[in-house]
């Protein structure tokens, strides 16, 4: 794998400077804070856990992820919904959905958790350009957990879909964040995430270059199309030419 520089005069330059990257699952790892989350809240109920649930919510909640991206259910919806459904498939009805959430949001708020590695990366990063984090997901969730990891030392700003007021991969997020990054040059950005239909999707409609992070190897299956892809934060630097 390799990039595209840029030559100006005799001098080598490295085509990005402008690094968009998702959050979760990408810098942060959110499945094993959702666990730890679950876990705590279940156990809060007085009800053994069972590692296959943390599997199955995971399952569930992606699914009902996808759905928001296209459009088929509203935030408020799956964020309403969520608990109460999961909980009606266990058998744990008689658990508050209402209040079961309350104890997730509160655990997972507090307990960021980053990918191996991914402080490194970031490091890396900012030593090459400007670091834009670029995530769905409720606001005050996503701020808390940024705050206790202290991506903020690593980052120009994070672009919440909450609070912006759209999602992933609509337009309207895309066209946001590209308004407010200062002397934004598609030519020299790139969107780095592991989700196709979040990440590689809003590059593609937007015509930024993108790298899709696929540990697992997983097909494309069609669903969008990465310019790059990269199993590792390492082969994510040698795409970039960042050493």
């Amino acid at each position: 794998m390799g990039s595209n520089p840029e030559k100006e005069g005799d001098v080598f330059m490295k085509k990005y400077n402008i690094f968009l990257v998702d959050a979760d699952n990408t810098i942060l790892d959110f499945h094993a804070s959702s666990e730890a989350a679950l876990k705590s809240a279940f156990e809060s109920f007085g009800e053994k856990w069972k590692e296959e649930y943390g599997k199955n919510f995971t399952r569930f909640n992606d699914s009902l992820w996808e759905r928001l991206e296209r459009k088929e259910i509203t935030r408020e919806r799956l964020l309403e919904e969520r608990f109460p459904l999961w909980l009606e498939q266990l058998g744990k009805e008689k658990i508050s959905g209402k209040e079961f959430n309350a104890r997730y949001i509160d655990y997972l708020s507090k307990h960021p958790i980053y990918m191996s590695g991914a402080e490194d990366f970031l490091r890396k990063l900012k030593s090459a350009g400007k670091v834009y984090i670029v995530t769905n997901g409720t606001y005050f969730v996503q701020k808390s957990r940024f705050d206790i990891a202290k991506l903020w030392d690593y980052i120009e700003d994070a672009f919440v879909s909450e609070k912006i007021g759209c999602d992933k991969p609509g337009k309207a997020y895309t066209d946001y964040v590209v308004a407010h990054i200062p002397n934004f040059d598609k030519s020299r950005a790139i969107w780095i995430g592991d989700s196709l239909t979040a990440d590689i999707k809003a590059a593609n409609d937007a015509g930024i270059e993108s790298i899709w992070l696929n540990p697992t190897d997983k097909s494309t299956e069609g669903k969008a199309f990465p310019d790059y892809e990269a199993a590792s934060y390492e082969e994510i630097l040698e795409i970039l030419q960042i050493y």
